[in-house]
């Protein structure tokens, strides 16, 4: 009986569904995650068992609200949680693996817009020339990868997917298949970087049958992790001796965030990024209030 199945058993089909949804890899392992966690805390209890007070217990553990070091987690990290664990029982309910649905009084917490962490123009050419010039065997998949996270603002779940009939280069267009919200989306690729990723395809090692036809790969021809990426990003930025506190986000954040400055358009920067509501843009417009002081400065 479905109605009888445990926690673990009803997270297998869930995930199916938000494969055949269009989520990223990338999310699902991230939902995977998350949910093999609340299994571990609460044992493998069956669907019919759980209830709102299973929840609040786990919710409020150490184990969702502190960090590995004993501080606490932020708001938006612990809304992540929450989210992962509305989504499965709001499935769970819809598909009649449970007669109530016990997140459905779980409420996500008020939280500020994260201030946007970029690199400047400077520090970004920094890090590209640092990878560019050396000799080291990962040099130019990892320049090319970089290059298009910053060229392009795409994000890092967009560039792992790639493969190589996504890259157009004739025509210079990028085709993202799985991106956030399973939309197909189209991008320009901007002159400088078509050279860059030629190159690097002439470069490319051979890949083993499991990858199919995915643009960055191992030196084993095997796919490409967001752990490998993040290890790359963090040595590529100690060669270029940038110590500023940025993530491989910070690239789209420095996308975005040079693209206004140099137009002033959230609309444009919304389309470029991909976007589907512009207020999500909005993060942009506020690290440039140098602009706001000259003009209140001016205005009697």
């Amino acid at each position: 009986m479905t109605r009888h199945l445990c926690l673990s058993r009803a997270t297998e089909p869930f995930l199916r569904q938000m494969a055949a949804d269009g989520r990223t890899p990338l999310s699902i392992r991230s939902y995977q995650r998350q949910l093999l966690l609340l299994t571990r805390a609460l044992g493998d209890v069956p669907l019919s068992r759980l209830t709102p007070d299973h929840l609040n217990g786990y919710l409020t553990s150490s184990a969702v609200q502190v960090k590995t070091d004993g501080t606490p987690k932020q708001a938006s990290t612990i809304n992540r949680t929450k989210s992962v664990i509305r989504a499965f029982c709001r499935w769970c309910d819809q598909t009649g693996l449970i007669e109530r649905n016990p997140a459905a009084h779980i409420r996500l917490a008020m939280t500020s817009t994260p201030v946007t962490r970029h690199m400047t123009r400077d520090e970004v050419g920094r890090f590209l020339w640092s990878i560019q010039r050396s000799r080291h065997p990962l040099a130019a998949r990892d320049h090319a990868l970089f290059a298009t996270l910053a060229y392009t603002g795409i994000r890092l779940s967009g560039v792992i997917s790639l493969r190589v009939s996504d890259i157009d280069l004739r025509h210079r267009r990028l085709v993202l298949c799985r991106t956030k919200g399973g939309r197909l989306e189209r991008r320009h690729l901007p002159v400088r970087l078509s050279p860059i990723l030629s190159g690097y395809l002439r470069s490319r090692p051979a890949v083993d049958a499991n990858t199919g036809k995915s643009l960055f790969v191992t030196r084993q021809g095997r796919l490409l992790s967001p752990r490998a990426v993040q290890y790359g990003f963090a040595f590529w930025l100690r060669r270029a001796r940038i110590r500023k506190a940025v993530s491989i986000h910070s690239l789209r954040h420095t996308f975005g965030t040079l693209l206004y400055q140099a137009t002033k358009d959230l609309v444009l920067v919304s389309r470029a990024l991909g976007h589907q509501d512009v207020k999500s843009t909005q993060r942009y417009a506020h690290v440039d209030d140098r602009r706001l002081v000259r003009a209140i400065n001016g205005i009697l």
